[in-house]
């Protein structure tokens, strides 16, 4: 006598859905790694460069306040910028301590109506890895170097 069996049930849909579930967030694990990654090194980045940019504006202000109140003493910026163009090389502390600010003064006479004016050009460049310790630095391939420049003009009488 033949007793009919049940019919068979299918094994294995599980398991393929589980491999698709783990295939998928696998894929989701690299992508939000690879996002993650990306977005800290474009912050450290933009932190490099908002500290380049106060380096250098720190060094323009120093060269302005140099020039606009002189000691009266020939070395200072205001007497080495008249004869011709001067550099000096500065390295800031405090949280700009791994930038250094080159700033360069030159000067040129000029007539304004009936009064003789000195006219000052103050460049002030603050870079992270400075070549030969001065910036701007056209040597490096590095692609953490970060380089802000301010210009800034002063007439005096």
């Amino acid at each position: 006598m033949n007793v009919p069996r049940a019919p068979r049930r299918q094994k294995g849909f599980l398991i393929i859905a589980a491999v698709f579930l783990v295939v998928v967030l696998a894929g989701l694990i690299a992508y939000l790694t690879t996002v993650s990654s990306t977005s800290q090194a474009a912050s450290a980045a933009d932190l490099n460069s908002s500290r380049a940019f106060q380096a250098a504006r720190a060094g323009g202000e120093w060269a302005t306040y140099l020039v606009v109140n002189p000691v009266g003493v020939a070395g200072t910026l205001r007497f080495d910028c008249e004869p011709g163009p001067t550099t000096k090389t500065l390295a800031p502390g405090s949280t700009l301590s791994g930038f250094t600010v080159t700033v360069t003064c030159s000067s040129a006479p000029y007539t304004e109506g009936a009064a003789a004016v000195r006219v000052y050009n103050i460049v002030s460049n603050a870079c992270n890895e400075p070549n030969a310790g001065a910036c701007p630095n056209n040597t490096t391939v590095s692609s953490t170097y970060v380089d802000r420049e301010i210009i800034q003009t002063i007439s005096s009488n």
